[in-house]
């Protein structure tokens, strides 16, 4: 009698369907809902910041909103750090993140990711009269970074000499450097300068664009394995670039005349190359 169950078992996953029911969409769930849950950043200047009203704005808040508009719902805006983006996803908190995470290969393990809507080099940030030119000159000499950023690994990997340290979020490192207990700031060129502007005396500080150690582009995080999701936010990101939402949110928070006055080719893209 042993035997035999053992022998139907064995037919059992032999002839097993290869292509079981999958869990629902997130497309789905959102849609049932009504609304949208974004994962967005709460004080990175520009991207994902609160105002004097305690509202959440920037950049990519603009891109969650486009999102949810072409989508047809509403949308509550959830703050995430680089630290707890990936966890908030996978435990269903929120559907997506958008908060300048950098799509890197060794991500896609645990995250699936958007087409890039954004691209940003990294580099530093130092005091005005610090002698830092290039990665070269951070040998022996401290950076700060938030928990959880590609940067951590990116700076080693130019830099063998460097030490980095951690903090919450980029403002925490941004005061360090402001009280002299690090060299540096690592990060993205537009969270620096972000950073830079919100300072009391902006001018003594400077990013060192000769000292390139990383980069490349955001995309919106998502939950893995399911293609439905994925291509509804594909799809409402090529449109928000054919009708103008994406340029009005860069005119809005990043562009020229902005407090962050940057430039396509300061970020080391132009836009009829990249889109």
């Amino acid at each position: 009698m042993r035997l035999l169950t053992l022998i139907l078992l064995g037919f059992a996953l032999v002839f097993a369907p290869t292509n079981p029911v999958q869990a629902e969409s997130t497309l789905e769930i959102v849609k049932k809902r009504g609304k949208l849950l974004a994962g967005v950043r709460k004080k990175v200047p520009n991207f994902g910041m609160a105002n004097e009203k305690g509202e959440i704005v920037g950049f990519d808040v603009e891109i969650a909103k486009g999102i949810a508009a072409k989508l047809g719902v509403d949308i509550e805006l959830v703050p995430v750090t680089s630290s707890t983006r990936t966890a908030l996803l996978h435990e269903g908190r929120i559907d997506l993140i958008a908060a300048t995470m950098t799509h890197y290969r060794k991500r896609d393990p645990s995250v699936d990711f958007s087409v890039g809507y954004f691209y940003s080099p990294q580099t530093l940030l130092v005091a005005k009269n610090s002698g830092i030119s290039g990665m070269k000159d951070m040998a022996g000499k401290r950076a700060g970074t938030a928990i959880g950023a590609g940067a951590v690994e990116n700076m080693k990997k130019v830099q063998s000499k460097i030490t980095v340290q951690t903090f919450e979020g980029y403002p925490e490192a941004f005061l360090a450097l402001q009280q002299g207990l690090i060299d540096a700031v690592g990060t993205d060129i537009v969270i620096l300068a972000g950073l830079r502007a919100k300072a009391q005396k902006p001018n003594d500080f400077v990013i060192v664009p000769g000292a390139t150690f990383g980069g490349g582009e955001y995309g919106i995080g998502l939950r893995e394995n399911d293609s439905d999701w994925r291509d509804a936010v594909n799809h409402a990101l090529m449109d928000m670039w054919k009708d103008g939402t994406w340029m009005k949110a860069f005119n809005m928070w990043i562009g020229p005349g902005t407090q962050l006055n940057m430039k396509f080719e300061e970020m080391g893209f132009k836009m009829h190359t990249w889109r």
